[in-house]
């Protein structure tokens, strides 16, 4: 084989590797870990409806520089349980559907009843979202997770907790460190709402 025929072989190659990569790749959902906490059952025969609201003023979860790393993120979310991944056929859902099914997971640890929709009578929690990104800066990523929480049977008497959280993770290849550190902040956001508190505070206990 003279050299020109091994050159144009080797071109083949790549160009092969290439359109073979570039077919393999395709947009991705993003699983997210969320590990439940041990809680007494303090609120066993509770019923609350759940609802979880966006009001972030700032839309855009990832910053420029994160972007690059998630580049074929389709925007959506799987919830995955303590390490479990989700059971096929996955589902995906967005960001408030993510904090919905989290919170819920948790409620329902800890026997309380979530009901589908607000009924009258029957308390109701709202997650107010207010800003939630990931951002890699050098070689750290960085996240930052706040929302309130509101729990009342009716107007009269309300109660209020703000929870926010932040951390950063060194920066390994790929996207990796930024999905691991997603998932270790949200876990430790939604376990660290005091869900007997806000019942207390309520005048539900």
């Amino acid at each position: 084989m003279d050299y020109r025929t091994y050159l144009i072989s080797r071109i083949f190659i790549l160009f092969s590797l290439f359109f073979l990569f570039a077919a393999c790749a395709k947009p991705y959902h993003l699983s997210v870990d969320y590990h439940l906490p041990e809680e007494p059952a303090q609120l066993a025969g509770q019923k609350v409806s759940l609802v979880v609201e966006d009001q972030r003023e700032d839309k855009t979860m990832l910053s420029e520089s994160a972007q690059k790393e998630f580049d074929l993120w389709d925007g959506t979310y799987a919830l995955a349980l303590n390490e479990t991944p989700p059971a096929d056929p996955v589902e995906t859902v967005d960001l408030t559907g993510l904090f919905h099914k989290a919170m819920q997971k948790r409620l329902e640890a800890m026997q309380v009843n979530v009901v589908d929709a607000p009924l009258d009578g029957i308390p109701a929690l709202i997650i107010t979202l207010e800003k939630v990104n990931i951002d890699l800066k050098g070689k750290t990523w960085h996240s930052q997770i706040t929302y309130k929480a509101q729990l009342s049977r009716d107007s009269s008497k309300i109660a209020r907790e703000t929870v926010n959280g932040q951390a950063e993770r060194a920066k390994i290849m790929g996207m990796g460190g930024g999905k691991k550190l997603a998932g270790e902040l949200f876990t430790d956001v939604i376990n660290e709402l005091d869900i007997a508190n806000l019942f207390d505070n309520a005048g539900l206990l």
